[in-house]
């Protein structure tokens, strides 16, 4: 396109190259190829009618050589018994009957003639005739010339000539035709054979010829079609597959009652029962409490609950403590939209576990959940995560995935003030997690709960990073709020730094090695604390913790925290004016 306007070719520029975009070629060489074909066809055929019509004219003057023979043969019988009755007359007697042959031989020679124009292979014959006929002529001037010769020279001649046409040299003269006949055919049938090799082998050659140039004009159609035919073999194997549960693709189609559940199904179906829906906002008027906390910034939370025990017609529901958040009664949701006032037992902000209980209908279908077990896990086990994402509208979801990960610790921000308080000791799954997920139970292929979803990481270009509290943790936890409304945790009465935050001059100060970039910094020790009487001094930097390296504050109140049911004396290694060492820490 130049000056936008269309750039047109003239006619007799591309007139005669027009055929190439049409494969004009490939037409033409295959009409030439027919009408070779044909051609080849009809000379076949004109083949054959000549080859039979020599058969005929064979037939016919092999007939006309056994009439002569026979007829030769009863002549010279006839002048044999006529010269031993009159031996004079032999000379007389010779003239008529060579005439006669004179006569049958020049009949002879025009049928000779005759076919020579269309048979070639008679020549053999012809010139033995001739050469016959010649000799005959030689020798009757002889004969004229020579009468007066004895009677017994004239015998002999006559011998020569009853031995030239005995029925044993005829029958000799008409085999040797026929050797050359049958030489003749078989050469022509060798080079009839060659032949047909030959266009054979053309034809074949322009074959693979055809087929090549068509795989060079359509080999994109060609991989389409392809491809379309293996999509559809794939399709049609999934749906005819058998899985490892026995469903087919007749049982999917069927009705409910005699369908096959996968393993995914029956898990799903028996934990959808134990999930109820968890909701702060009883519709009710706030107390002062309750306005307060409003009023400081905090919002309704809505989320997911486990029944994981059932008393008489009350139900023990573990959630979340962020879906409860301070309120004391939540609206729990279960069944067909069924709905009852439950009261908050106890919450666990650093293990993010509450207890609640409610009472449910009697007819109601909720039941507990099987409980499960954490410390089995495997990576890349399959699991489904059962919840209400956004509410009552959504409530039963189910999401399916693998453990993508165990012993996670998750740094988590408790009081929302964009400080991490805890490190959360979890597992991460790749399965959908949505708000108002967060209380949900994870299963397992056999339908037990192993984890209670939590949280998620909720970052541009990250997807599938969810994560859940091991559900012996969460028993454990249940247990203590169940029983005391609360958890209580080991308190070594320290105040502490985080050592990467230090400055030089403070690092001096203390007499820190320079290769020293991990740890916690104690500030201050409480009097009559489990620090003090543990031997911690104010400016001692702690590395190690129960064989656990410390990196920061959150680690340290982890490994602290693990050990709130035991209350063990951990080993730990400090440093103390620059120097390394050993110390037990006591936390009861």
């Amino acid at each position: 396109m130049t000056n936008n306007k269309k750039h047109v070719i003239p006619k007799a520029k591309y007139g005669r190259k027009r055929r190439e975009y049409f494969h004009n070629e490939e037409r033409e060489q295959r009409v030439q190829l027919e009408q070779k074909a044909e051609e080849e066809r009809a000379e076949k055929a004109e083949k054959l009618a000549k080859n039979n019509e020599e058969r005929v004219k064979d037939n016919l003057r092999k007939a006309r050589i056994e009439k002569l023979t026979q007829e030769e043969i009863q002549q010279q019988q006839v002048l044999a018994t006529n010269r031993k009755h009159s031996p004079s007359d032999k000379n007389l007697d010779s003239s008529p009957s060579n005439e006669t042959y004179k006569l049958d031989d020049n009949k002879e020679s025009q049928d000779a003639h005759s076919e020579q124009h269309n048979l070639d292979k008679q020549d053999a014959e012809q010139s033995t005739i001739e050469k016959s006929n010649k000799d005959k002529d030689n020798e009757e001037p002889n004969r004229k010339e020579t009468s007066h010769v004895n009677s017994n020279e004239i015998i002999d001649e006559n011998e020569q000539d009853d031995h030239f046409y005995s029925e044993e040299a005829q029958q000799s003269r008409v085999k040797q035709y026929i050797d050359e006949e049958s030489a003749d055919n078989s050469k022509e049938n060798v080079e009839n054979t060659h032949k047909n090799n030959h266009i054979q082998t053309h034809h074949k050659q322009s074959y693979i010829d055809k087929i090549r140039q068509f795989f060079l004009a359509h080999w994109a159609k060609i991989l389409i079609v392809i491809g379309v035919i293996l999509l559809l073999v794939l399709i049609n194997a999934i749906f005819n597959n058998v899985d490892h549960n026995g469903s087919s693709r007749e049982s999917v189609f069927k009705g409910h009652q005699d369908k096959a559940y996968t393993t995914t199904m029956k898990s799903a179906n028996s934990a959808i029962h134990s999930i109820v829906t968890v909701d702060n906002n009883t519709g009710k008027e706030n107390s002062s409490a309750d306005k307060e906390t409003q009023e400081a910034g905090k919002e309704n939370e809505l989320g997911s609950g486990v029944v994981y025990k059932k008393v008489g017609d009350s139900i023990f529901i573990m959630t979340n403590a962020h879906v409860v958040g301070d309120k004391k009664e939540q609206k729990i949701t279960y069944g067909n939209d069924d709905y009852s006032i439950g009261k908050v037992i106890g919450t666990d902000k650093f293990s993010d576990i509450a207890i609640v209980k409610a009472k449910v209908k009697s007819d109601s279908d909720v039941k507990p959940i099987k409980m499960g077990d954490s410390s089995t896990l495997v990576l890349g086990e399959p699991i489904i995560v059962i919840g209400n994402p956004l509410g009552v509208d959504f409530k039963g979801s189910v999401s399916e995935g693998i453990i993508s990960g165990l012993n996670r610790h998750v740094p988590v921000d408790i009081d929302k003030d964009n400080q991490y308080d805890v490190l959360m000791s979890a597992f991460q799954v790749d399965a959908p997690v949505n708000p108002g997920n967060s209380g949900g139970g994870v299963i397992d292929r056999d339908g037990k709960l192993v984890g209670i979803a939590s949280l998620k990481i909720d970052m541009e270009n990250v997807e599938g990073m969810a994560f859940a509290i091991p559900v012996n943790d969460a028993q454990s936890i249940a247990k203590q709020l169940e029983a005391k409304g609360q958890v209580k945790y080991p308190n070594t009465g320290v105040k502490i730094t985080n050592v990467a935050g230090i400055d030089d001059a403070t690092r001096q100060a203390i007499s820190l090695p320079n290769d020293v970039n991990k740890g916690i910094l104690i500030g201050d020790v409480k009097e009559n604390s489990l620090g003090e009487k543990s031997g911690l001094q104010k400016n001692d930097v702690i590395v190690e913790l129960d064989g656990k390296e410390i990196e920061d504050n959150l680690r340290y109140r982890q490994v602290i925290f693990s050990h709130k049911d035991d209350l063990q004396t951990l080993p730990a290694k400090i440093y103390r004016d620059g120097k390394l060492k050993d110390i037990k820490i006591k936390l009861k």
